[in-house]
């Protein structure tokens, strides 16, 4: 990890160590607070803290974000866990990634700097964070979401802000969201209109209408939320029923109200089956 704790409550880089003044080093998950060492930079290795594990009393607990690889969605509720702290540190870096999801749109004709932001990106799966805040990064597919997720510890996403344009920068966890913390974050009014919002979510049921098809999550804590593909765009969704039901995704559209019927549903609206990963959940140790 490249964040630690202070017994003060402050959070230190490892970047920013000094070993005479900073002492009593700890693991920076609230449900841990694991004893760290540092560890200087090496050849091979940025600088970093470490538990010493084995039989000493500094190794991290079960329910801690560096107690092991995370899945995806383990990943996502750790930097919202984190990420408020984070933040407020101002010795901490921010780590600034340019969104840019037009591509997806089946109805968007590239303009010259689109095509000149792919060419540069080559393969924007291939991601790369770098340390300086002031390289930036690009995002432009939901697979590039999730091996982000998946490939970094929470402490360094919990540094990321999405750079969605007009000079607007949004933390990871207020974009990358729970279906709840989605529905919450819409129905209190706190999120950009016509902004498109990444919810991850299972997949219960299917109804596909006339006009529109509805794709329903499993509901969370009695919460209802929906898929919504209008007629137009029928044909760019190829995804049959039987490869979606049952199966965990990471969605990418815009969040909208319904209170149909006096009911607060949160839908999230998508054009084709590009707005849809599916992810791969782990089992856990019990």
């Amino acid at each position: 990890m490249r964040t630690a704790l202070l017994t003060d409550g402050t959070l230190i880089h490892a970047d920013d160590y000094n070993e005479s003044i900073h002492v009593n080093i700890l693991c920076l998950d609230k449900s841990c607070k694991a004893p760290l060492i540092y560890v200087p930079k090496s050849e091979k290795a940025s600088s970093h803290f470490k538990t010493i594990g084995k039989n000493s009393e500094s190794k991290h607990s079960a329910t801690c974000g560096f107690y092991q690889p995370l899945d995806i969605v383990e990943s996502i509720e750790k930097v919202t866990e984190y990420q408020s702290d984070i933040i407020q540190a101002s010795s901490i870096k921010k780590t600034i990634i340019s969104l840019n999801m037009r591509r997806l749109d089946p109805e968007h004709e590239p303009a010259k700097t689109d095509k000149e932001q792919l060419d540069n990106e080559k393969d924007s799966d291939n991601i790369k964070i770098k340390e300086k805040s002031e390289n930036l990064s690009s995002i432009s597919s939901l697979k590039s979401v999730v091996k982000l997720m998946v490939q970094y510890e929470p402490d360094l996403l919990s540094t990321i802000f999405f750079n969605i344009g007009s000079g607007r920068k949004i933390p990871l966890s207020n974009m990358i969201l729970s279906q709840e913390r989605a529905h919450q974050l819409l129905w209190s009014d706190e999120i950009f209109r016509e902004i498109g919002y990444f919810v991850y979510g299972r997949i219960s049921e299917i109804k596909k209408r006339e006009k529109v098809m509805y794709i329903s999550l499993e509901k969370v804590n009695d919460i209802p939320f929906t898929i919504v593909i209008f007629e137009k765009h029928f044909k760019f969704f190829k995804i049959s029923e039987d490869k979606l039901i049952e199966k965990d995704v990471l969605i990418y559209g815009i969040l909208r109200k319904n209170d149909y019927q006096e009911r607060n549903t949160t839908e999230i609206v998508i054009k084709s089956d590009k707005y849809i990963e599916f992810l791969k959940r782990k089992k856990r140790e019990e």
